[in-house]
């Protein structure tokens, strides 16, 4: 009978034959056995006697559609017929270990579901009649990802995983060109990373000339302490995020006055009418410093989402973008200014398409010009520009096709886009898993689940290897004792 079965399946065994293959209902069998050949006696070279048939049914229980797969296994038992030799052997098959009830079919597929970072070993299992500890193992075994090499341009940052009180914060580093993730630490502490880094090979560090990150300044000091030849990116989202912080903070200090004053006339009421009113409705000014903030966060072009005059119930009034723009700006003296100020950033932010140069004088006048502002969240954020000054005008670096394929013919500013879009991943993985106790696997996971072209090992690791012993005594365990039968 055709072996091709036996390919479709990967139970790869050159001394195996399908001798069986039928379908009845939704259940496929498969019967294997060895090819019937004379064995010899590898000690005295004697001939090997049959002693009689033997069968084997693997956990192959395999849902293809609406289909399940049984395989069964059949061989022989063997005995030297030198009677002075008391050597004897079972048949085994390539594809599966002795003693164990899985094909490397099986642990193929698992590790091929592992894939989907959405599903959990205990989602698995029940798929292949496994426990979720035997899934754990498996890809433990089969997955162990490498370092990628360093490129020229590279993109670092941390995702919150919370691993220990001391390891929350994961480090992440990410080929900027072709968005492969290149590594993922346990920690973004010094000692994690300090002996990390320095073990790369000098060579290979002196490759990367450009480093993207946020404000952080260890990061910023990668390129002083271990890519001597990289220029510091300080990633444009960022800034304009930490002045939108300060505006929000800024927000709700004026929010807190009128708060202040509401509660005031609260008290003030009750007094006079002798009520005890906890609290009351928000006034109008509150509500719109809570519902229209994005008058001074939001940039122009964002204000799409807000034409056409809507009725609003609270206010008791149609209400169009420039009603929302007149009633929130008329709420405090400071505001139209805030949001002059924040303009000039985002629209310097949005120039300068690979002009260094003229970035660089342009920042300068806006440092300048914020330093000498009445307002302080300005003066502070001059400060801020001042010291990653020259990392932000290295932002307006733009990489062209000729420099990433990955773009096509588009001009591409080197930023943390790509990096903040897959902290996603491990943010979510950690999230479904309830936590992440075992980096080790959850680091191979995410890459096995991120990479396009990983690939398993070869020769797969033992048992042993990757067990993971705590070294937690294991607590008491009692057996249900079974109800004796009447």
């Amino acid at each position: 009978m055709s072996n091709d079965i036996m390919d479709l399946l990967e139970l790869y065994d050159e001394d195996s034959e399908v001798l069986e293959s039928k379908t009845e209902g939704n259940i496929k069998s498969v019967t294997i056995s060895k090819i019937r050949r004379e064995m010899y006696c590898p000690i005295c070279g004697c001939r090997l006697h049959s002693k009689g048939t033997f069968t084997r049914h693997p956990n192959n229980q395999i849902f293809q559609g609406s289909y399940v797969l049984k395989v069964t296994l059949t061989g022989r038992r063997w005995e030297c017929s030198n009677p002075d030799c008391d050597y004897k052997e079972t048949d085994q098959f390539k594809f599966i270990q002795r003693y164990k009830h899985n094909t490397t079919f099986n642990d193929i597929s698992i590790i091929r579901e592992m894939k989907d970072i959405n599903l959990s070993c205990r989602q698995i299992a029940p798929k292949y009649n496994v426990s979720d500890t035997y899934v754990h193992t498996i890809f433990s075994r089969y997955v162990s990802l490498p370092r990628l090499p360093l490129t020229s341009i590279i993109s670092i940052d941390e995702v919150y995983i919370n691993i220990s009180p001391r390891f929350k914060y994961a480090l992440v580093i990410m080929d900027w060109i072709t968005g492969d993730i290149i590594d993922i630490l346990p920690s973004r502490r010094k000692e994690v990373t300090s002996d990390y880094f320095r073990n790369i090979p000098k060579k290979e560090r002196d490759q990367v000339l450009f480093l993207i990150c946020d404000m952080y300044d260890p990061y910023v000091n990668y390129t002083k302490n271990y890519f001597r030849k990289a220029k510091p990116i300080t990633d444009s989202f960022h800034v304009v995020k930490w002045i939108l912080h300060l505006i929000r903070l800024y927000v709700n200090q004026v929010k807190k006055k009128y708060q202040e004053r509401d509660r005031k006339a609260l008290e003030k009421k009750n007094h006079d009418n002798n009520s005890s009113i906890e609290k009351a409705k928000d006034s109008r000014e509150v509500y719109i410093l809570k519902n229209a903030d994005w008058v001074l966060l939001k940039n122009e072009k964002n204000f799409t989402d807000y034409k056409g005059r809507k009725w609003n119930h609270f206010l008791n009034q149609y209400m169009d973008r420039y009603d929302w723009e007149r009633e929130f700006m008329a709420l405090d003296p400071n505001f139209k200014k805030i949001k002059l100020y924040k303009d000039l950033y985002e629209t310097f932010n949005g120039q300068y398409i690979n002009d260094v140069e003229g970035a660089s004088a342009r920042l300068d006048e806006l440092i300048e010009f914020y330093k000498d502002s009445d307002l302080q969240i300005f003066r502070e954020f001059a400060v801020l520009l001042s010291k990653y000054h020259d990392s932000i005008v290295n932002s307006f670096k733009y990489v062209t096709a000729a420099e990433s394929d990955r773009y096509q013919d588009k001009l591409r500013r080197l930023s943390n886009g790509p990096m903040e879009s897959f902290n996603n991943i491990p943010s979510g993985y950690r999230t479904q898993s309830h936590g992440i106790e075992d980096f080790e696997f959850s680091r191979n996971r995410i890459l096995w689940a991120y990479r396009q072209d990983a690939h398993i090992l070869g020769v797969p690791k033992s048992a042993d290897e990757v067990h993971n012993n705590t070294g937690k005594k294991r607590g008491p365990y009692k057996k249900k004792n079974k109800k004796k039968k009447e």
